[in-house]
């Protein structure tokens, strides 16, 4: 009878070993990157419902200032927006870039640009404000262009005002960061328009 030669198997076993070593690392690297993926995800999907958080915040502000200050708007002096227990600095109208295809006579339009630094947690939100606001005697309806400019997005370049009529629109962007931060990189922006 041969006798076993115990340098062959000792061979062996150390491959065996060193393979075995290999499996469980790569299987170890792949739970670690695929965790490391899903915390990227979650993070991002925080960020994503804070930015929309701030967008719709920043709406709502939009929308009371709109009603309680509509005299103030509807002449055109500058209005403070006190959200939430958080206000503006008085924000003037901005209007006169706004370009007026036809009906001048029959109305004005002012806009209002104001930032909104949440307080209560990190961010921001970014109101533009475009009212329409239509003469009573007015006959001819007011039409202005140039509003994807100012509403990326926005379905029309043109918007028209009929006679009789106040029409509004408001578009928010709301960032997962404060005001100074939002050009930081990770910080996530969402944006909500509204007609009113």
């Amino acid at each position: 009878m041969t006798p076993i030669n115990s340098n062959t198997n000792k061979g062996f076993a150390l491959l065996i070993t060193l393979l075995i070593i290999g499996v469980v690392i790569s299987v170890t690297m792949a739970i670690v990157e695929l965790s490391l993926k899903q915390l990227e995800l979650s993070v991002s999907s925080r960020d994503s419902e804070v930015a929309f958080a701030a967008a719709n915040a920043g709406l709502e502000c939009a929308k009371r200032t709109r009603r309680s200050a509509s005299t103030t708007i509807e002449i055109g002096t500058a209005i403070t927006l006190d959200c939430f227990e958080n206000s503006t600095s008085p924000v003037s109208n901005t209007g006169s870039s706004i370009i007026v295809t036809s009906g001048g006579s029959s109305g004005k339009v002012y806009r209002y640009q104001p930032t909104i630094d949440w307080s209560s947690a990190d961010r921001c939100s970014e109101i533009n404000i475009v009212a329409m606001v239509m003469n009573d005697n007015a006959t001819d309806p007011l039409v202005i262009s140039g509003l994807t400019s100012i509403f990326p997005g926005y379905s029309n370049d043109t918007k028209s005002c009929n006679p009789g009529g106040n029409c509004t629109i408001a578009g928010v962007r709301g960032y997962s960061a404060k005001c100074t931060e939002k050009t930081n990189l990770g910080t996530l922006m969402r944006e909500i328009l509204l007609e009113f």
